[in-house]
């Protein structure tokens, strides 16, 4: 359907795309593309980092990617009275921004696969939520006395909300979790970093000190700082620069506290003695263009 092998990495495809993310998607992905419906092909992107709802397009392998954001309700304009005899005709109204992206995905549709993403469904009028309950279900877009149809094979759509969904849209949808924080962190292990065994007490220290700052950095993360660690990193306030330049999610208030220095000067002892007896395996880490998280 994607044009690209389902047992590639899809993590590796999601890099590929500026989403280093902790969590493999490839399982809920291929349930998702899998699926017997008889409708248009509908994903729910819920959780935190469904910013990065792009990626997940491209990560697909579609070329066209169309792109809807849902808009607070204006504010009602003042009432103007213009006097009959000097009104001009208005000609037709402008075509509403969904009407405008609902119509270009129906066209591409009909002859190339393409991904519809409408995001902050929250901001839209219930009525707006049927509309596209009855898009997804039948695949027919209304509007003024148009009707637009939409190719069930070649279209994908990718519904973004901060509340939860219409309950007919949600019956309709596959629903996906995309959020830096995960239940259970990656294992992170000197093997599985390509470092020596020796490296496994200076892993357990950057590991209190991410517990302490309340977050789970990804592999490529950890490389990074590892790298400085061994090429750049001579004193704490090296150290902390090199977390918050490399570590998202970081909160860098915390990080800078005398609660947070304490951490810090308890386990940088552990990380000095892991340099001294070291030399620097990073050389031959991938590069950015190659990781895919996994390590």
């Amino acid at each position: 359907m994607t044009g690209r092998s389902v047992m590639e990495s899809f993590r590796q495809r999601l890099a590929e795309h500026g989403f280093v993310a902790n969590e493999d998607h490839e399982y809920p992905v291929q349930c998702f593309l899998s699926a017997r419906v008889d409708h248009l092909r509908c994903l729910n992107i819920e959780g935190t980092q469904g910013r990065r709802r792009t990626a997940f397009g491209h990560a697909l392998g579609y070329e066209h990617i169309l792109y809807h954001e849902y808009m607070p309700p204006p504010s009602p304009e003042p009432v103007r009275i213009i006097p009959d005899w000097n009104e001009e005709a208005t000609g037709e109204p402008p075509i509403d921004p969904v009407d405008r992206v609902l119509g270009e995905a129906c066209a591409l549709s009909e002859g190339e696969p393409a991904v519809l993403i409408l995001d902050r469904l929250h901001r839209a009028p219930f009525a707006e939520h049927l509309r596209l309950a009855e898009f997804i279900q039948h695949g027919l877009w209304h509007y003024g006395d148009v009707t637009l149809k939409a190719h069930h094979r070649n279209l994908l759509v990718f519904l973004i909300s901060d509340e939860p969904l219409y309950h007919t849209l949600q019956q309709m949808s596959f629903r996906i979790w995309v959020d830096p924080e995960v239940d259970e962190p990656p294992e992170i292990t000197p093997a599985a970093l390509g470092l020596p065994p020796q490296a496994g007490p200076m892993l357990k220290a950057l590991k209190e000190i991410f517990s302490d700052l309340g977050t789970a950095p990804t592999p490529l993360e950890y490389r990074r700082l590892i790298h400085d660690i061994h090429v750049n990193v001579n004193t704490l306030e090296d150290l902390r620069l090199s977390i918050f330049g490399w570590v998202e999610h970081v909160d860098r208030k915390h990080l800078m506290s005398a609660l947070m220095r304490r951490t810090l000067e308890r386990h940088m002892p552990v990380i000095e003695a892991y340099v001294s007896g070291t030399s620097h395996p990073t050389s031959a880490w991938p590069t950015d263009h190659d990781e895919g998280a996994t390590p």
